[in-house]
């Protein structure tokens, strides 16, 4: 059994590399995950930029978040209008995450004060708050050795997991094309079957109806139940196949494909898989 890494969600600006000399004084971390949005300009308004209609931009910093233990957030200048940092700052805050926020643009002091009942923590210089993150990342590292020590079977790891869980078509076909895709990333674990257990622990239901095929109530229940659930939503109908009783289900669908291709494209994107799109 695996001790889960500490992660760390990194908000700011994409136009410049602050984010790089972070993530490498922990290179040798173990235990210490950076994540966070998009920092590929084209493949971020490719996938869904910001107002766009395509669902990259919320898939992507959702699972992000979700799988977050503290936010990062530093705005460097007023050159850019950093909507993304506060938008992130107020999800995180939702799911109890730790904040730490930057701000180094001074014009914009009186307009962020409105951010300070969402942090834990505000800082007017890059230096300091990343002291203090960094003290944060030693104690958890510190607290992971500890829990090692204690457990031997238990190893620290220095990767995420997604966990993924299908419903859908009763053709093991688009399953199988799945597991396929996602045999070689050890961050990705695929849970099928009707135990409604396993769509409470996963993070995101890829739902798939393969053809014109009749009514797949499983499809709709495992939707329904994922919803209320909060967790992230993929449905794939692949041919647009036109049913009533879809319609349903689409509004409650985070994001909806017409391919198999498309739907595992923007999966990919969402648990951070970027080097094949």
């Amino acid at each position: 059994m695996e001790i889960k890494p500490y992660v760390v969600y990194l908000s700011s600006s994409a136009h410049s590399n602050w984010r790089e000399p972070v993530k490498a004084k922990y290179v040798k971390n173990g235990n210490v995950v950076f994540v966070g949005p998009c920092e590929n300009h084209g493949l971020s308004d490719a996938m869904g930029a910001p107002g766009d209609v395509k669902p990259g931009h919320k898939l992507r910093i959702t699972q992000m978040l979700n799988k977050s233990d503290i936010l990062f957030g530093y705005i460097p200048d007023d050159r850019y209008r950093s909507f993304n940092i506060m938008l992130e700052i107020g999800i995180a805050h939702a799911k109890a995450k730790k904040i730490l926020f930057v701000n180094e643009a001074k014009s914009l002091n009186n307009e962020v004060e409105c951010v300070q009942s969402y942090i834990d923590k505000s800082f007017d210089s890059l230096s300091n708050g990343l002291n203090s993150l960094h003290q944060i990342i030693t104690n958890a590292s510190e607290n992971g050795r500890a829990n090692v020590e204690q457990s031997k079977s238990r190893q620290p790891s220095n990767h995420l997991e997604h966990k993924i869980f299908l419903s859908g078509s009763f053709s093991s076909t688009w399953v199988d094309c799945v597991k396929a895709h996602y045999q070689h990333d050890k961050s990705v674990t695929i849970l099928t079957g009707s135990r409604i257990q396993d769509i409470a622990e996963a993070d995101i239901l890829f739902a798939c109806r393969t053809d014109s095929e009749g009514r797949l109530f499983n499809l709709a229940l495992a939707i329904g139940y994922a919803n209320a659930l909060g967790k992230q939503i993929l449905f794939v109908n692949q041919g647009d196949h036109y049913s009533h009783a879809y319609d349903y289900v689409k509004p409650f669908a985070d994001g909806y494909f017409t391919t198999l291709d498309e739907g595992l494209r923007y999966l990919d994107y969402a648990v951070g898989i970027e080097d094949r799109l």
